[in-house]
């Protein structure tokens, strides 16, 4: 290995020993009439630095902490709607689920112009009652023969009453018969029109505490008309 050296004219060349280290000599360059070499140390470089300073890491790592939040408040929420969805569903079931009772046992409510309660008519305030003898039959239990279609009627009502407890958080639910004619505003704020029919109001709430000024108490609500015995 030899380098020349420009010291004037003619050049000179330098013939190095072949013991030197080869990083000992890694930079030459000349400056004027002489050669200034600098020294590195072994198994240095002068490439820059890669990889991440802990700065970058600890970066990283918030930013990635605000998307798993915001991801789980989304799913929070998400399942909170979904649940929401589900109780409506339940309710709106139940509600049919009277409807249909009382369209197969339609003498149970005797029209406006014979004398007699109606045996679905109930309030909110009325609960599952478990002290009516035969009567007292909890939700999914075969209801047994009753004495008269009134007294079915009474049944199948407490029995309501029951699912409607059971599957619903706090669930209530109410029946009223509305005259011919009447308007009549239900649970929901809904302004029902008189209708020329004797009409049923079947309505069922439940405590939903996604609801924060919405329902009555923060419930949500299902309400279903019908003319379950037209006049």
């Amino acid at each position: 290995m030899f380098i020349s050296v420009s010291l004037g004219y003619p050049p000179v060349v330098a013939w190095l020993p072949r013991q030197m280290p080869a990083h000992d000599l890694t930079d030459m360059k000349p400056v004027g009439n002489r050669i200034f070499t600098s020294r590195r140390r072994a198994g240095h470089s002068c490439r820059g630095q890669r990889g991440a300073t802990l700065v970058e890491i600890l970066v990283a790592v918030v930013l990635l902490s605000f998307g798993l939040v915001g991801l789980a408040g989304l799913q929070y929420n998400g399942s909170k709607f979904n649940h929401g969805a589900y109780l409506r569903s339940q309710g709106t079931a139940l509600a049919y689920d009277q409807l249909d009772r009382m369209r197969s046992n339609l003498a149970a409510c005797p029209t406006p112009d014979l004398p007699g309660p109606c045996g679905y008519a109930t309030t909110f305030a009325n609960a599952y009652d478990g002290a009516l003898g035969a009567a007292a039959v909890a939700c999914q239990v075969a209801l047994p023969a009753q004495a008269n279609a009134v007294a079915n009627a009474v049944a199948e009502t407490n029995q309501w009453k029951s699912c409607i407890e059971n599957v619903l958080p706090a669930g209530q639910g109410q029946v009223s018969r509305v005259a011919a004619g009447t308007a009549y505003v239900d649970q929901c704020g809904v302004n029902h029109a008189g209708s020329p029919f004797s009409t049923f109001v079947i309505e069922v709430n439940w405590a939903e505490a996604r609801l924060a000024t919405g329902g009555v108490n923060q419930r949500d609500c299902v309400v279903v008309r019908a003319e379950v015995n037209p006049q």
